[in-house]
């Protein structure tokens, strides 16, 4: 049977107060607030089929704006959601991209669009803005006050670039690894949890605001830690227990997050994190991932907004 899913994507975000904007659009302490839905073009699969689909110059919200949130779910060509046991969504990401001035978005060859990666420790590899997989439909992406993530800034492109927003790649059928069954041994001492540490060099501290991992089926959870140990966030999967789409069983349906209070859980310039990736050992699985997310707001910024 043909399968004809779509991504739909729901924006919310932040314009000044001088934006023209529908009465639909909300005022949240002195700025306005709007949400916006949106279609990707279909996406047709086959039984066994995969669908690797990078989407250019995507009608979402334009110019200098802050994002609150970015959600997706798969749905059919009625509007109704599609399980994950009928078509599993790998991942989606979105973030703004450079092409040369002038130049023809649809036309610009690969080669030629420049990303404009997150200011993240991993942007050479996970540059996007936002991006879920399987776990999207229970998993937070709300940015919390007073914060929200810039883009459009029309002093930042390269010279002799614009910025263009946005790019959308999904993945439905790299930065993975493999999980070995347990042993008998292990199994004896009910000890089928394999572990995979992971650290990272943060170059420049602040407030974390926002936390949260991805995995893939077989995922406990994951846990950020300071370089002295102390627990940052921890994110724990949530698994299905039926068949309809959000509850499918055996499938990560979402991940845990965390909003510290601004201020409360800080982290230094240069200082190393330590994310600790735990999967069931209790068969084998490969190409999983263990990723973490984290929003971190500069120290001074508290002081400003």
């Amino acid at each position: 049977m043909k399968m004809w899913p779509f991504l739909l994507l729901l924006v919310t975000l932040l314009l000044s107060t001088a934006a023209t904007l529908p009465s639909e659009a909300l005022n949240v302490r002195g700025h306005l607030l709007k949400s916006k839905t949106f279609l990707s073009p279909a996406i047709f699969l086959r039984p066994g089929s995969v669908s690797n689909k990078i989407y250019f110059d995507v009608a979402f919200p334009k110019g200098h704006i802050a994002l609150k949130s970015f959600d997706a779910e798969v749905v059919d060509e009625h509007g109704v959601p599609v399980p994950l046991h009928e078509t599993y969504l790998h991942h989606w990401v979105v973030e703004p991209y450079y092409i040369p001035k002038g130049a023809d978005a649809a036309e610009t060859k690969l080669s030629k669009i420049i990303p404009r990666r997150n200011s993240g420790v991993c942007k050479t590899t996970l540059g996007q803005y936002y991006g879920l997989g399987s776990e999207t439909r229970h998993t937070a992406t709300w940015v919390p006050d007073p914060y929200g993530i810039e883009v459009g800034d029309p002093v930042a492109p390269p010279e002799g670039h614009e910025e263009k927003q946005w790019l959308l790649n999904v993945f439905q059928i790299d930065i993975e690894y493999q999980v070995e069954k347990c042993s008998s041994e292990d199994r004896a001492k009910n000890d089928c949890v394999h572990v995979q540490v992971a650290k990272q060099i943060l170059p420049r501290g602040g407030d974390i605001v926002f936390g949260v991992a991805h995995q893939h089926s077989g995922g406990i959870g994951a846990s950020l830690h300071g370089e002295d140990g102390r627990l940052l966030c921890e994110s724990v999967a949530t698994y299905g227990e039926g068949r309809e789409a959000g509850n499918e069983e055996g499938y990560i349906v979402g991940m845990s997050t965390c909003y510290p209070k601004p201020g409360t859980v800080t982290v230094s310039d240069g200082e190393a994190l330590t994310v600790v990736s735990n999967y069931s050992s209790e068969r084998q699985h490969t190409g999983v991932m263990g990723l973490f997310y984290i929003l971190v707001a500069e120290h001074e910024q508290q002081s400003q907004l």
